[in-house]
């Protein structure tokens, strides 16, 4: 049977955990952390800015509306990180060709974190689907 002292430093621990582990992602210079699934997920809001156009041949570009590619197009902001933007880059490249829509997809994605600090986390002008890491900003 375990001893109230024990009981009471496995408590004491698991609170201590529960402060300090957020705080990572605020004592990192990290941009994008609202991956991490932490109360410090909730002091921090995100507001992205899209756009995706096709370049035919031509050079002519044409608006993509990429919400009806989402089971739940309310969830689309979810993908607007670094860790998970290159595979919707890669799924959007692979429905565009299945639907024979062919030219170049060309992105700008920048998110504002808190209303204070942008950044761009698609390199513009490059086509999302040869460009490394699916033109994604590292």
């Amino acid at each position: 049977m375990p001893s109230r002292r024990n009981t009471n430093l496995l408590i004491a621990g698991f609170l201590l955990f529960q402060l300090i582990y957020p705080i990572r992602g605020l004592v990192k210079n990290k941009f994008d952390t609202w991956g991490e699934f932490t109360w410090n997920m909730y002091s921090q809001t995100y507001v992205c800015t899209t756009r995706y156009q096709l370049a035919d041949r031509s050079g002519a570009r044409h608006e993509l509306n990429v919400r009806p590619y989402f089971a739940v197009p309310d969830k689309i902001g979810r993908v607007f990180n670094r860790q998970d933007l290159p595979t919707f880059h890669k799924f959007l490249c692979e429905e565009l060709a299945r639907e024979g829509r062919q030219g170049q997809i060309l992105a700008r994605v920048s998110c504002t974190k808190n209303q204070v600090q942008t950044e761009r986390l698609v390199r513009e002008n490059e086509d999302i689907c040869t460009a490394p890491n699916h033109a994604v900003v590292d």
